[in-house]
């Protein structure tokens, strides 16, 4: 075995390798449709995943690394359902509600294509918490409120420019009005003794996304 021939090679091959990384295009940024369905949580509907309806909206992800990013989302869906009312009356609702969130994410893998890196994959399970607001009518009277907002995800990087997720998305308002009827707003009078009394609404969703704003990888970084 000719030891010289090997070294040779192995000192190629990392200039390959070096070079091939440093000319790697990289995005800072994607965006993209998302589509699913939503179901809510409150006075009116206690059973999880009761009166589904469909949902879509657009996303923006700001990149900072294969780790960490930034999200900025808006969903449109509808609450439907209907609650018993104190008297035994049943009330029925139908209320659209657009929601607009903003949180961090955090990959518990390095999104990257790089598999000659330790912890690189072409996916990822992620989870993400942020705030955000929920506008929506209330006795015919338009309201924006103010929500919290978790959950948890999968991300696939399908080719260089496109990819999917799927995320599951919680949010928590921070009143009792998503129904829009005042009747159905606490008949419990529950409200103010736990934060889990509030509305609550949750979102599985499939997104589809194109990487924007093209730069050239530095080897010198964690990319």
């Amino acid at each position: 075995m000719n030891f010289k021939v090997i070294r040779y090679q192995s000192l190629v091959l990392m200039i390959f390798l070096s070079l091939w990384s440093y000319a790697q295009e990289r995005y800072r940024a994607e965006i993209g449709p998302v589509g699913g369905t939503s179901f809510y949580l409150g006075d009116a509907n206690s059973k999880l995943f009761a009166n589904q309806q469909a949902a879509f909206g657009l996303q923006y992800r700001q990149k900072f690394n294969s780790r960490l990013a930034l999200s900025a989302d808006w969903h449109l869906t509808d609450i439907v359902g209907e609650g018993m009312l104190p008297n035994a009356v049943i009330q029925r609702f139908d209320n659209r509600v657009n929601a607009f969130d903003l949180s961090g994410e955090f990959n518990f893998f390095d999104l990257e294509d790089k598999p000659y890196r330790p912890f690189s994959r072409k996916y990822s399970t992620f989870i993400f918490a942020g705030v955000g607001g929920m506008h929506y009518l209330y006795e015919q009277s338009p309201q924006l409120k103010f929500s919290y907002m978790f959950g948890v995800g999968a991300k696939f990087m399908l080719s260089d420019k496109l990819n999917l997720q799927l995320k599951w998305s919680n949010r928590l308002l921070l009143t009792d009005q998503l129904e829009g009827v005042r009747a159905l707003n606490n008949p419990g009078h529950l409200n103010g003794s736990n934060l889990l009394n509030n509305d609550l609404l949750s979102t599985f969703s499939v997104g589809l996304t194109v990487n924007i704003f093209k730069e050239r990888c530095n080897c010198n970084n964690n990319w």
